[in-house]
């Protein structure tokens, strides 16, 4: 999987959103999932999702806070000891890097107060068992759209290419229509167009 950043920016990242975690949470009293929704519309958020080196390593803990609340921050100390708090914004750093998708998805399929609460038994292992498990909670990736983008079509690319309505395509992908009632025809356009067999579309 190709990652936005390097992984020698990963370490970071992971302690500066652990520590803006724990401050928001604990000292400040900010609810956990406003805050998450906060951030994951941020420009921060953002930034860290494309490699952004300002979001990176060009600010700390209390200067990402300062600018995700628009408002300064006085508290300065970065937390010594690991609450869940910190422990959640540690994981969501790693299981965003690791599955190169953004912050909002994630917290999507895990809000970060659920996050909170794996911290009893999963704090203890290493964050990758964390992140495969939040991996698991997403819905399976279709084969229609696992090719094309095998393909680097767009799905408009391939409704243009193929004849097939955008809208289908979308449905298909999402999983709001089955793409094993689609019709014979519609299937042979879309294998045609993606190289592939139609058997390899209905897996």
């Amino acid at each position: 999987m190709i990652h936005a950043y390097n992984e020698i920016y990963l370490s970071g990242v992971m302690r500066n959103l652990s520590a803006m975690f724990d401050i928001a949470v604990n000292a400040m009293e900010l609810d956990p999932n406003d805050i998450a929704l906060r951030f994951s519309k941020s420009a921060i958020a953002s930034g860290i999702e494309k490699g952004n080196p300002k979001y990176l390593c060009g600010k700390s803990a209390t200067e990402l806070l300062s600018e995700l609340l628009d408002k300064n921050v006085a508290f300065t100390q970065i937390p010594l000891d690991r609450s869940p708090e910190y422990w959640a914004g540690w994981v969501l750093a790693y299981t965003q890097w690791y599955l190169d998708k953004p912050f909002s998805e994630i917290l999507y399929v895990i809000p970060f107060d659920k996050l909170i609460s794996l911290y009893h038994p999963y704090h203890e292992a290493n964050e990758l068992k964390t992140a495969e498990y939040i991996k698991s909670l997403f819905p399976a990736e279709s084969s229609l759209k696992r090719i094309r983008l095998l393909r680097n079509l767009s799905q408009k690319q391939l409704s243009d290419l193929s004849g097939v309505k955008l809208r289908s395509i979308q449905c298909y992908e999402q999983g709001d229509i089955n793409i094993s009632n689609a019709q014979a025809e519609t299937l042979y356009a879309l294998a045609k167009v993606l190289d592939c067999s139609i058997e390899d579309l209905l897996k």
